[in-house]
């Protein structure tokens, strides 16, 4: 199981949540420790497609991928296309870490974020107490996928751990927060080894990756409740 970098300054980061109700902490992890995960996210994820589609959100795996005709996926593809003009949707790859199979390669982070230890972090440096771990998932954005403006507020806090490598901000997929009359009131870039936190109320999108991204966009993200 890894370990959270604990040296932080708890003092300004409590400041920033209590106004902005966000903060992102730069080399969360042992760099060594952040290039595994990047690499189990890269090359032993399996990982499954999702969408929200005519019928709302849906997971499709890999075994049932292979056998859907072509026309299928295109057409489930183009409905979370039509949903993201008028509301929630989002198309990405993703696996569920909260029954992470044992010996699987992002293991010992999903069973750290899952100790009380790292609730436990996450409080410190949020002025939050209580924290109880309800969603972990791994997320891989390629290009053209997205997730639409939305807010949580079943969830007190919601995190995305970055693992992207050599990202440019012209390729998109940056976190952003929206203001109540649509503005941007802040983003995030995806870098390798960025922790975000932020309250689940805060209306927040992922933009979309550009066709022309040189990579996938990888994260692991969570709710706390």
């Amino acid at each position: 199981m890894y370990v959270p970098n604990t040296q932080f300054d708890t003092t300004g980061y409590l400041s920033r949540f209590a106004s902005k109700g966000r903060i992102r902490l730069e080399g969360a992890l042992l760099d060594e420790d952040a290039l595994a995960v990047h690499h189990g996210l890269e090359q032993q994820t399996p990982w499954e497609l999702h969408l929200v589609g005519g019928n709302g959100p849906e997971v499709i795996n890999r075994r049932e991928l292979a056998t859907l005709p072509e026309s299928d996926i295109q057409n489930r593809l183009t409905e979370a296309a039509e949903r993201a003009q008028t509301g929630l949707s989002w198309l990405r790859l993703g696996y569920d870490l909260m029954g992470t199979q044992e010996g699987h390669a992002l293991q010992p982070l999903a069973d750290m974020i899952k100790s009380p230890a790292f609730a436990r972090f996450c409080e410190s440096l949020t002025g939050l107490s209580g924290l109880d771990l309800i969603a972990l998932s791994a997320v891989c954005y390629r290009p053209g996928d997205f997730l639409t403006r939305h807010t949580d507020t079943a969830a007190r806090l919601c995190f995305e751990w970055s693992f992207t490598q050599d990202w440019r901000s012209d390729w998109g997929g940056q976190m952003l927060f929206h203001s109540p009359s649509g503005d941007i009131e802040g983003g995030i870039m995806p870098r390798l080894n960025d922790l975000a936190l932020f309250a689940g109320d805060q209306p927040r999108s992922v933009a979309s990756v550009a066709p022309y991204a040189g990579g996938p966009r990888f994260s692991v993200t969570g709710r706390f409740a």
